[in-house]
């Protein structure tokens, strides 16, 4: 039976936080997202995080798609539970150096970027009086643009932010639950389009539009 998305947030919740597998509910989400909108044979999950070959060096990846022996689609999954002022920074970098790693190796390959954003962790920047959590957010949105002819390398072809409140009981942890459902299925829908742009020969189970 498959989880709802409230059923993987209290699964990645319950596993310790040092845990490298702990956002192995997520990524069999997002696996199956893409299978329903179309796109069987979709590898990661909890099977394990699946070693990317980039220019400089393997990378670990959440969730794959190999086409005719090579990878067409990645999605990296990442959480921030605590010191989202210390942490955001350094997740934005790391973000545009590994997307950048494999773009270089093949620059057609669609990205994507999830995010689990707890609440909790939030607080105000001094220098603008933007929460931490819509800085982050916005300046992923200003790199979730690459689409052709713009594959500057470094980009993504889409992102999705899942915002929660840890504190909460379960069933009301995910903020605005409608709203991010509709832009879970916009950020799926969206690799797919920019994938069957790309790559016309796979055969997708579903008309993507």
């Amino acid at each position: 039976m498959s989880l709802s998305l409230e059923d993987v947030v209290e699964e990645v919740m319950s596993k310790n936080t040092k845990d490298s597998k702990r956002l192995g509910a997520l990524a069999d989400y997002a696996k199956e997202q893409l299978e329903q909108y179309g796109l069987p044979g979709v590898q990661g999950g909890t099977g394990g995080e699946l070693k990317i070959q980039g220019m400089a060096r393997l990378k670990d990846w959440d969730i794959a798609y190999n086409f005719a022996g090579k990878n067409r689609l990645l999605i990296s999954l990442k959480s921030l539970w605590r010191n989202a002022s210390g942490t955001v920074p350094n997740r934005l970098d790391e973000l545009m150096g590994e997307t950048a790693n494999v773009q270089q190796m093949s620059p057609e390959i669609v990205s994507g970027y999830v995010l689990l954003f707890d609440n909790q962790a939030d607080s105000i920047r001094r220098n603008d009086g933007l929460l931490w959590s819509d800085y982050f957010q916005r300046a992923v949105n200003h790199i979730a643009i690459r689409k052709a002819p713009l594959w500057n390398q470094g980009l993504l072809e889409g992102a999705w932010f899942i915002r929660i409140d840890s504190s909460k009981p379960f069933g009301e942890r995910i903020i605005d639950p409608e709203k991010t459902a509709r832009e879970g299925e916009s950020f799926f829908k969206s690799l797919l389009k920019e994938l069957k742009i790309r790559e016309p020969a796979i055969s997708f189970s579903k008309v993507i539009e």
